[in-house]
Formats: structure tokens, C-alpha cells, sequence
């Protein structure tokens, strides 16, 4: 299994958070993104871009993690 991270846009309900989630592949992540949030929701990382320079987009953006 894989980890994915999603993100949220601004004026959204989950606005500066993000939730991981663990799939095959990110066909499938964005699947079950799909079926937790439908399309309320930004943009989708794997671990290569989720992390920059030592620094995860959380610490970066000061994100909160939700479930």
C-alpha cells in the first residue's frame, strides 16, 4: 500500500487541512477520496512531492491532518 496525501482549497469545509490515504495506486486514492469527500477537495500528493527539502507540505503550510 501506498500513501497519498489530499489536500483542501480555500473556502472549503476542511480548508487548510489534509487526509492521507493508503491505496494501491492513486487511481484508487482518488477513488476513495471521491467517496469520503466527493469533490470538495484540492489537490493530491505521493510521498515524492509531499515532501520538499526535508519538510512535509504540513509543516510547510502549517496544514492540520484529519480523518
Amino acid at each position: 500500500m501506498n500513501k497519498f496525501y489530499f489536500t483542501f482549497g480555500f473556502g472549503q469545509k476542511h480548508e487548510n487541512c489534509f487526509t492521507v490515504i493508503e491505496a494501491g495506486d492513486r487511481e484508487k486514492a482518488r477513488e476513495i477520496m471521491f467517496e469520503k469527500f466527493g469533490d470538495k477537495w484540492s489537490m493530491q500528493y505521493d510521498d515524492e512531492s509531499w515532501f520538499r527539502d526535508g519538510k512535509s507540505q504540513q509543516e510547510l503550510y502549517n496544514l492540520r491532518e484529519i480523518n
